[in-house]
């Protein structure tokens, strides 16, 4: 059985080797010694307290899954001895057992040199470890403390589980050594001669090297580990540093094999070249190195930004904007003497007068120049015709401006409309006498609706007009009454108006009530008329 234990060891070592060409492999190989922990000691822990000292060894494999764990392949030898002192000889029971255990486990370890608790690289790296694995178990227990009644256990084979902790000195990337106290839990309780409580367990401690199996990555070949090298990808042929980056002789963030000026500190957009007037363009390209310029001129200046560097410029202080001759000198196309950059009209034809703006001149602001207006005075913000004379679309004499029916022929005194004809007067004064409600109502009796018709045409008659309606009533009943009464009823006269499609906006009406008689109450004659409605035809 032993030899078929220690033939599954080998070929599962031999598959861990095969298996690791993508992962980080180490081997180790330990010694290791170990302490009982069962029923013979009364399950107490003496830790580090060695009565017997019996050497065994192991080969593990270790393969790096992440930065935090190691997947741990365990195959060693453990001889465990233990005898009960004389005082605690029980004559029913064995008293001594000298066991050897051939393990093949499988363990994952979490390693506190993770990046977050201690850097990856870290010399000194604890760590904790647990697994499972088989366990070949071959016991000769003693009925006394000095190997008397010596009996002999067939070997058996059984699960066990691992459970400890260690820490990890490290050399360099190559070597290292690794020590541990690891629990054995065998799940078998009789190895020991005594099966009574639970399963014994026995604490083995390790020493061993750890060896890298691959030569730590160098990605770059640059002869700097990638686990070192701060610049992991340096082209290939280029003189690296000790942390794996290119040399910077000048220390001014440019690699020397970039660097156009190695030898003299710069600036990395300029290619590590110094620029002592700081205008963007290296001194060795510089022809002005000690005076701010423009890479277009080779570095030399321009001082009024007319693009003509000022060795090249008869007019160095053109205002900026200014559009320029090969000289340097404001353009003016037409010869007006107002630069193009100011002028807004650059083509006027030679030997008009210009204003400022370089337009020719418009002495009334109308819109027309000068040397087409025919009205070259006319007042300011007057509307004009193309000749620069003022606006006069009815042809009456009255401009526009002041024509108040500029589309209507009319005289002047009169504001350019027309004037009412005294017997348009006559008949609007006749039809509004024909105008009748009924008694206290402001609803119009039928009789009215002639006469209203007759306003309707009037008011046509003169589109330029407006109609003011003044509503009034006698003094019988409350004034407050009589005025509700009288804008009831010239609202009446209104709406019957605007149903024969004359608009709102032309009609005015209001009512006075009583306070406006044209006779005396105090008859009967007087008051009817003073129950009246009147009506004005006004301007605009």
């Amino acid at each position: 059985m032993k030899k078929t234990l220690l033939g599954f060891c080998a070929l599962f070592l031999m598959y861990s080797f095969s298996s690791v060409s993508a992962q980080r492999t180490s081997l180790g190989v330990h010694a290791t010694t170990n302490e009982y922990i069962g029923d013979l000691s009364n399950n107490n822990y003496s830790l580090y307290k060695f009565k017997t000292f019996n050497v065994g060894g192991a080969l593990s494999m270790q393969h790096r899954l992440n930065s935090s764990f190691n997947l741990v392949e365990w195959a060693g030898y453990n001889r465990v001895e233990y005898f009960r002192p004389t005082g605690d000889i029980n004559t029913s029971q064995f008293n001594g057992v000298d066991a050897d255990f051939y393990n093949l486990n499988v363990m994952l370890k979490y390693k506190f040199n993770n990046g977050y608790l201690f850097k990856e690289d870290a010399a000194l790296a604890p760590f904790l470890i647990a697994g499972f694995g088989g366990t070949y178990i071959r016991s000769t227990l003693y009925a006394g403390p000095k190997k008397e009644g010596m009996t002999k256990l067939d070997g058996v084979t059984k699960a066990s589980m691992q459970a400890g902790a260690g820490i990890f000195f490290r050399f360099n990337d190559v070597v290292g050594i690794e020590a541990a106290s690891v629990f054995n839990r065998p799940f078998y309780d009789g190895w020991d001669g005594i099966t009574q409580g639970g399963n014994d367990v026995y604490l083995q401690h390790s020493l061993g090297l750890v060896f890298n199996l691959k030569k730590p990555v160098d990605t770059d070949k640059d002869g700097v580990a990638d686990k070192k090298d701060a610049c992991p990808n340096t082209l290939a042929g280029v003189q690296v540093d000790s942390k794996g980056c290119p040399v910077d002789t000048d220390a001014d963030g440019v690699a020397d094999y970039l660097d156009k000026c190695p030898q003299l500190a710069g600036s990395i957009e300029l290619n590590g070249c110094p620029d002592t007037d700081k205008d963007g363009v290296a001194d060795i390209n510089d022809k002005c190195p000690n005076a701010a310029g423009l890479a277009k001129f080779d570095g030399c200046p321009d001082t009024d930004g007319d693009g003509v560097e000022d060795s090249k410029d008869l007019c160095s202080n053109t205002p900026a904007g200014t559009p320029v001759d090969n000289k340097g000198c404001a353009l003016d196309s037409d010869g007006d003497k107002v630069p193009d950059n100011l002028d807004k009209c650059p083509n006027t034809p030679a030997g008009l007068a210009v204003d400022v703006n370089g337009c020719p001149a418009d002495t009334d602001g109308d819109g027309v120049p000068d040397y087409l207006d025919k009205c070259p005075n006319s007042s300011k913000g007057t509307t004009v015709n193309n000749n620069g004379c003022p606006l006069d679309t009815d042809a009456d004499g009255v401009p526009d401006q002041t024509d108040k029916c500029p589309t209507t022929f009319g005289p002047a005194s009169n504001s350019g409309c027309p004037v009412i004809k005294e017997e348009t007067k006559k008949r609007l004064n006749f039809a509004t006498r024909g105008i009748f409600f009924e008694t206290g109502k402001a609803v119009l009796k039928s009789e009215s609706f002639a006469s209203l018709d007759e306003i309707v045409s009037i008011i046509n008659e003169y589109p330029d007009y407006n109609l003011r309606l003044g509503g009034h009533t006698d003094n019988v009943g409350k004034d407050a009454s009589n005025h509700i009464l009288s804008q009831a009823r010239v609202d009446a006269v209104k709406s019957y108006f605007v149903s024969k499609n004359v608009s709102d906006s032309r009609l005015v009406a209001e009512g006075f009530g009583e306070t406006r008689p044209i006779a005396s109450n105090k008859t009967a004659v007087g008051r009817s008329k003073n129950r009246r409605v009147e009506m004005e035809l006004y301007l605009k």
